[in-house]
């Protein structure tokens, strides 16, 4: 019995394992608006990339750092003569004629020298500013990393509503079509009773089937909308997504008022705020060219120990090595360079008053984009306004003539009008309220400080 049940066993535990794994690689992960920006912020591949900047911008201040501070390096030269060199002297100092001379090879076939050598910047200006300046660049890629996680925040929020919008359309969709077939079944009772005539129910097939193809249609692009959201939340694509958030229940959260009556500080914006760090950095840039003007100094010291040998004899321990060592300071003085310093200089200021005026520009910008940011939101706000009566105008009067429908009182042709009617106004509806709180995630955006 046990030989029996045995491989049984095993085989559906196999298949219980297979089935839990591919449930878990499966699973539908649910997303609040707010989870869905956290997310984004930690997986988005510009989340990523902007954290890589940042870290890339801390390792070039170590970088500036560690040039200024002791430096120190070994060396080790073998040499191995083919051919030695020849030096020549008059035999006149050997007691010999004096036109005549002698030749005699310089130095030993084989050497070996090791050294040693250590650097200590004493003075330069360029190392100091630079050290500032890459600072200075670390904060900038901090501060475009901030506002990256507010473009990001208002791209998700963005992508968000499209898919509630989507959805909610294709739900709408679906319902008027339930209410469809409801008309259709009953007008096809009273065709065959003989109440009601062919055209009406062919008609009203006509609504249904044109209606079924538009919540495909919707729903291929719900999907589509939701790859969308996925890809720039860093979520994997092959896996579904499910949004607990509805259309309303964002706006309801909304403060108008708030919003409405907020002033904008373009100072405080991280759009200005990034324009000011560029002219601070571009500062740097010219303070770096004009101190090339000035001095820099150097102390190093030198250690080095050389063999001289006649064969590959360097580790023996009776053989001698000859050591020398010196110290110094290397004092460097610009003096001229056809004026290739002042023309750097020339070039820095003219690139320096270039990104002023781009800040400046830029505040000009911002004030703009505050003010349409702000009439959109108004105009979209009173256009919702006008849509939710019209929904509700539109409701009532298709539901008044499916009643006179049904009583005989009105045609196929009406109640097809008035269907289309609520459809075209359920889409304008979602269609306001989706450009509502897309005005709002802007001027929300605008609002934002550093």
């Amino acid at each position: 019995m046990n030989r029996i049940f045995k491989p049984v066993i095993t085989v559906v535990a196999i298949l219980i394992a297979n089935a839990a794994a591919y449930a878990q690689g499966n699973t539908s992960q649910a997303f609040s608006l707010k989870q869905a920006q956290d997310f984004a912020a930690e997986n988005a591949f510009s989340a990523k990339s902007y954290a890589n900047g940042i870290e890339q911008a801390r390792t070039n201040v170590n970088e500036s750092i560690s040039y200024g501070l002791p430096q120190i390096s070994a060396s080790a030269d073998y040499m191995n003569y083919i051919e030695r060199p020849v030096s020549v002297i008059s035999k006149e100092f050997l007691g010999g004629p004096k036109d005549e001379y002698v030749s005699f090879p310089f130095g030993t076939p084989q050497s070996l020298t090791l050294g040693a050598n250590a650097r200590q910047m004493l003075f330069d200006p360029t190392w100091i500013i630079g050290v500032q300046g890459a600072k200075m660049y670390l904060e900038k890629m901090r501060n475009l990393d901030k506002k990256n996680d507010q473009d990001l925040a208002t791209t998700i929020e963005e992508a968000y509503y499209t898919v509630l919008v989507a959805e909610r359309s294709k739900k709408l969709m679906e319902q008027n079509l339930t209410t469809l077939e409801k008309t259709l079944r009953e007008t096809t009772e009273f065709y065959k009773s003989g109440f009601a005539e062919e055209s009406s129910v062919d008609q009203l097939s006509l609504l249904v089937t044109n209606l079924k193809t538009s919540i495909d249609k919707a729903a291929r692009q719900a999907d589509i909308t939701k790859n969308v959201l996925k890809l720039q939340m860093g979520y994997e694509i092959d896996k579904d997504i499910q949004l607990t958030d509805e259309l309303e229940s964002l706006w309801v959260l909304n403060n108008h008022e708030a919003l409405v009556n907020t002033k904008f500080d373009y100072t405080k914006n991280i759009n200005y705020y990034l324009a000011d760090m560029e002219v601070t950095l571009n500062g740097y840039l010219l303070k770096i060219e004009k101190a090339k003007y000035l001095p820099t100094a150097t102390a190093f010291i030198n250690y080095q120990t050389q063999a001289l040998r006649d064969k590959f004899t360097f580790t023996a321990s009776d053989k001698p090595y000859y050591q020398s060592a010196f110290w110094g300071i290397n004092l460097r003085i610009p003096i001229f360079d056809s004026f290739q310093k002042s023309s750097a200089v020339n070039r820095s200021k003219l690139n320096l008053q270039r990104i002023k005026d781009t800040k400046d520009f830029t505040a000009q910008q911002l004030k703009l984009q505050s003010a349409t940011a702000r009439s959109n939101y108004i105009s979209a706000f009173e256009q919702l306004r006008a849509e939710e009566a019209n929904i509700k105008l539109a409701e009532s009067i298709r539901n008044k003539t499916v009643t006179k429908f049904n009583e005989g009182l009105a045609n196929s042709t009406e109640l097809s009008q008035t269907e289309t009617q609520l459809i075209q106004t359920q889409g304008a509806y979602i269609g306001s309220l989706f450009q509502l709180l897309n005005a709002k995630a802007e001027l929300n955006k605008t609002l934002l400080t550093y």
